[in-house]
């Protein structure tokens, strides 16, 4: 996690960034629970659309390993052809949720 962008996203209102991080980290976790039926019918559209708008949170939030994650197969022919770790992503999605946890002003 970039704590530097994530510091400056707050603006003096780090509480208020923290919640919205935890409503991206909830959506996300919610979103996810569909993502292995996804993989598992083939639907790899629905799954880079899902990955996509995922990313683009976690840009926001200076989550740059998640970014790194899915960007690293979010082409149409790498997602169909390696699939996608949820587990790694999971883990790295529980790291960013402790890191802001500890974020300090």
């Amino acid at each position: 996690m970039n704590s530097t962008n994530f510091l400056k996203m707050a603006h003096g209102d780090l509480p208020g960034l923290r919640a919205l991080a935890f409503d991206f980290f909830n959506d996300t976790r919610h979103q996810m629970s569909g993502w292995r039926a996804l993989l598992e019918a083939g639907d790899f559209s629905q799954l880079r659309d899902d990955l996509h708008r995922c990313k683009g949170g976690a840009s926001l939030f200076g989550l740059e390993r998640i970014v790194a994650i899915i960007g690293s197969c979010e082409s149409p022919a790498v997602l169909e052809s390696r699939g996608f770790d949820i587990d790694v992503f999971e883990n790295e999605l529980s790291a960013a949720e402790n890191a802001v946890l500890c974020m300090e002003a």
